[in-house]
């Protein structure tokens, strides 16, 4: 989980081309994509390609998932114009 200082600094990160802020998150929190998944029961490859952006749309169980495990809002994450699912 982010501190309230950590989400502050998650903010101020640009998203990446057609992407995100998850590996930003995953950086700051000092975890890995593999103890994320792991802790989401997602699979490595699925947490790899989206923090890539490497997929256009992200269901809205897990934006709601990774923004749990972070303490952050969806937004802190995904930018407003990326299609959820």
């Amino acid at each position: 989980m982010l501190s309230l200082r950590q989400i502050t600094e998650l903010r101020r990160k640009p998203f990446l081309v057609g992407g995100n802020r998850l590996q930003a998150a995953i950086d700051l929190a000092g975890e890995t994509q593999t103890s994320v998944a792991r802790a989401l029961g997602l699979s490595i490859a699925y947490v790899s390609d989206t923090a890539r952006g490497r997929y256009q749309t992200i269901t809205v169980d897990n934006a709601h998932k990774f923004a749990a495990h972070f303490g952050c809002a969806i937004e802190d994450l995904f930018p407003a114009n990326q299609a959820v699912a």
